[in-house]
């Protein structure tokens, strides 16, 4: 049976608090994070405790009348140990304090705003603005690059056989049919032509990795916004503790504790004129409960300034689940039982404590309370990242330009390299033909058009090649927007079967080369 000893403690969730037995109102017990600690210390150090609390309920302040709260009890020796205390340097001067045991900080605890449906914008988020103007930019230059190409490279036209094709020698790369191209191209819908020319197909090759950068990028990004989705609230209405003093939001913290000790003596001047606000407004409450309250009331707008695990275990536990953790955590520190000056339980408990922690038993009970024992998921908004005006619960954002440079950048090489090639073939075209114009092959207005079947024993006519030896007049442009050219006289062929095919003519030497 060892010693009795008392604990100078806040009944505050998570840390400790009083359970009241239905059958037995004055059996009192007590349950909470440091009465699991507590067990598990005492157990190894030897001791009975009791907890107490002090007569004004803060943790502590120095004040021209010396410490009050916790602090003053372990300071005036009324009490053993006092904890949970944020360990500070001016505490440090007048008590000891063991081996810390949880870290801590201060952030805001806000009212989480009411979710939003993202509506019909949702398929264009994956992407950034700037991008989806860059897409429409090249969709527009690459169309006309194909144009350009099909239009000046003399290896972009070619001979179709006549009984295959009987429009003839034909280029498939018109101004429609090359935004034809980029636009299935870019859908990954396939294409019915591809380019003939080394110039045309250089441009396809690094079209098509641009496009395939694109479309994985847009995929795997809008996958992690569909996932996203659910956890998506609109942004509050302010980001930064600089616009919170600009706003007219009421700002909240406890009296006489390390928030509002830091707040006041911090060296950011945002910080001070915001514990200065709250100092003339009586905002400076006696009890983070009343805080809490206000938080979470309708009506006008709240935030505190609270730490940070009373803010997590707070916003994880709240009935509405209507209470978010927010802002950039300030003061990161550590939490820590104190005691008396040259008390000999210093080193006892603090070894006890080391012990938990390496034993794993000390993680444990932080997830007890802090990790697996909340009802509320969507609570902590320090992870969340700005996403066109709307927050993720993921770090989810849209694909930028510098995100894609290299597709970008391989792009425009792949600009340089055809116009360097279609050069190259223009100029080679022009000597290996002894520099005879290049110029597209005459379109004819009719053209008779080869028949497939003839009656047995009818002989077949042959049919003129050109407007002066009586062609038919038929058709000069195809129905999709391909070109005629000229044919050489197409005969047509008989033999004893009914369905052969006619075979065309051999060409004259004397056309024009394509």
């Amino acid at each position: 049976m060892g010693p009795l000893l008392n604990i100078s403690t806040i009944m505050s969730k998570p840390y400790v608090w009083k359970v009241y037995d239905a059958g037995a109102p004055n059996n009192v017990r007590f349950e909470g994070f440091l009465k699991d600690l507590m067990d598990k210390v005492s157990e190894g150090a030897g001791f009975n405790y009791t907890f107490v609390e002090p007569q004004k309920r803060v943790y502590g302040s120095d004040t021209p009348n010396g410490w009050n709260g916790v602090m003053g009890d372990v300071y005036n020796k009324d009490a053993q140990i006092g904890g949970p205390l944020t360990v500070t340097p001016e505490r440090e001067l007048d008590v000891d304090f063991t081996k810390p045991f949880l870290s801590d900080g201060i952030n805001l605890l806000v009212k989480k705003p009411t979710w939003f449906d993202l509506g019909l914008g949702y398929l264009v988020r994956p992407l950034s603005s700037d991008y989806w103007i860059m897409l429409l930019v090249v969709l527009l230059l690459i169309g006309l690059v194909f144009f350009i190409i099909g239009k000046f490279s003399p290896y972009e036209w070619g001979n179709v056989a006549a009984d295959k094709d009987p429009r003839g020698a034909r280029n498939s790369f018109t101004l429609k049919n090359s935004y034809l191209f980029a636009l299935t191209t870019l859908s990954w819908q396939g294409f019915r032509e591809a380019p003939k020319s080394l110039s045309g197909r250089t441009m396809a090759a690094f079209w098509l990795l641009f496009v395939l950068f694109t479309l994985i990028a847009y995929s795997a990004n809008l996958t992690a916004y569909f996932l996203a989705r659910p956890e998506q609230i609109p942004n509050l209405s302010f980001k930064t503790y600089d616009e919170l003093l600009e706003s007219d939001i009421a700002v909240m913290a406890t009296d006489f504790s390390s928030t509002e000790k830091f707040l006041r003596t911090s060296h950011s001047k945002t910080l001070r004129e915001l514990w200065g606000r709250m100092d003339s407004t009586g905002a400076l409450l006696g009890s983070e409960d009343e805080g809490i309250r206000k938080v979470r009331s309708d009506g006008k707008e709240y935030v505190m300034f609270l730490e940070t695990r009373k803010a997590e275990y707070t916003a994880m536990q709240d009935d509405d689940c209507r209470l978010l953790v927010y802002g950039e955590t300030l003061y990161p520190s550590t939490m820590a039982f104190a005691v008396p000056k040259d008390s000999p339980w210093r080193d006892i408990i603090s070894k006890q404590i080391e012990t938990l922690r390496t034993t794993g038993l000390l993680e444990e009970m932080k997830n007890k309370y802090w990790k697996f024992g909340g009802r509320c998921s969507n609570y902590d908004g320090r992870h969340y990242v700005d996403g066109g005006d709307f927050l993720s619960s993921m770090p989810v954002y849209p694909v930028t330009l510098k995100d894609m440079a290299v597709a970008i950048l391989l792009l425009f090489l792949g600009f340089i390299a055809a116009m360097v090639v279609l050069i190259i073939e223009v100029i080679h075209y022009a000597v290996t033909k002894q520099g005879k114009k290049i110029e597209k092959p005459k379109i004819l207005s009719k053209i008779e058009r080869p028949k497939i079947f003839k009656p047995k024993g009818e002989s077949a006519k042959a049919a003129p090649s050109t407007i002066e030896e009586g062609g038919d007049p038929e058709a000069g442009t195809s129905s999709d927007g391909l070109e005629n050219v000229p044919l050489d006289g197409i005969e047509e062929c008989h033999e004893s079967g009914p369905s052969e095919e006619l075979l065309p003519e051999e060409k004259s030497e004397d056309k024009v080369a394509v």
